[in-house]
């Protein structure tokens, strides 16, 4: 029975679960991101981003050399000028940022959010993997955080799946945490560098005052992509009834009776938040129920 009880559909997933995702996959494109990103890029689509250049090494300065491009550590230790040489780079980075905070081990029914958040998760990967983008990934759970640099090869996406299984199993039972989503913002502005495509993966309940200039520092030179996942009792509105709440200091039920109720009221509010941030920053937003094949949704939302 203990092991039956591990193997939880929406709850468990493990590395092959992700993996496999790729074979639903093949001939598939990640071009509906592409271009509901490109108001930033300009018209025609390019894998040249940002600056276009990465560094390669370092060489002694030459007269007419540019100022900018000075390596003043390598100065610094040999006492002789240097300048940077710099390679073209024509892989994106594409980075899969996920917020497993607290709230997201939750679902009424077929899946817990961060069962779909990590399904989302290798959809997306696989298709910036086909498209030959360096993949790598930041993972925010509860009591820790991990971290997989954009590497040239695939093992970039399975370091992301690697430590996303790792972090569903640890995250399961902290429901006492406080929301990681603000932490997985800052992590992304000190590890990203200009010109990467992110998709911020989230159920975003821990936006708050200090939300916004987090997310506006990142798309002033990177793509964001917001895929909000959700439990449907977080949207629809709540039959009448009245509903057993576990509190810390003991049970107490809520009564939904017509009209508009407390629960309504905090559900609108929860939408015009993502919303608000959405418009603001031009993020191309996509919502995801943890209730429904996510197989289905990602087709439907990425026009597959």
């Amino acid at each position: 029975m203990a092991v039956a009880a591990d193997r939880i559909h929406g709850i468990n997933i493990d590395l092959e679960d992700l993996v496999q995702v790729r074979n639903h996959l093949s001939g598939m494109t990640l071009n509906t991101i592409r271009r509901r990103s490109s108001y930033r890029s300009g018209a025609r689509e390019t894998r040249l981003r940002g600056r276009g250049m990465e560094y390669e090494e370092s060489r002694a300065y030459v007269p007419g050399d540019d100022m900018r491009t000075m390596d003043w550590r390598v100065m610094a230790r040999t006492g002789e000028a240097h300048t940077k040489i710099f390679a073209e780079e024509k892989e994106r980075r594409f980075l899969l940022a996920l917020d497993l905070s607290a709230s997201m081990f939750f679902g009424t029914h077929y899946s817990f959010k961060s069962w779909t958040a990590a399904q989302t998760a290798a959809h997306v990967g696989w298709l910036a993997s086909f498209a030959g983008d360096r993949l790598g990934g930041l993972i925010a759970a509860p009591e820790a955080h991990y971290e997989v640099r954009p590497g040239k090869t695939r093992a970039g996406l399975m370091g992301v799946f690697h430590y996303l299984v790792e972090a569903l199993d640890a995250g399961r039972g902290q429901a006492g945490s406080a929301s990681r989503l603000n932490f997985l913002l800052h992590e992304l502005q000190r590890v990203t560098r200009p010109g990467s495509v992110i998709a911020l993966i989230s159920d975003f309940i821990g936006v708050d005052d200090g939300t916004p200039e987090l997310i506006s520092a990142l798309v002033r030179h990177n793509d964001v992509n917001a895929f909000w996942i959700h439990d449907q009792t977080e949207v629809d509105p709540w039959p009448r009834g009245r509903y057993p709440v576990l509190l810390p200091d003991g049970r107490v039920e809520l009564e939904i009776g017509q009209g508009e109720s407390a629960v309504s009221r905090c559900q609108q509010a929860h939408r015009e938040r993502i919303e608000r941030l959405a418009t603001r920053f031009n993020l191309p937003l996509f919502a995801l129920s943890c209730n429904r094949d996510i197989r289905l949704q990602i087709a439907q939302v990425l026009k597959l």
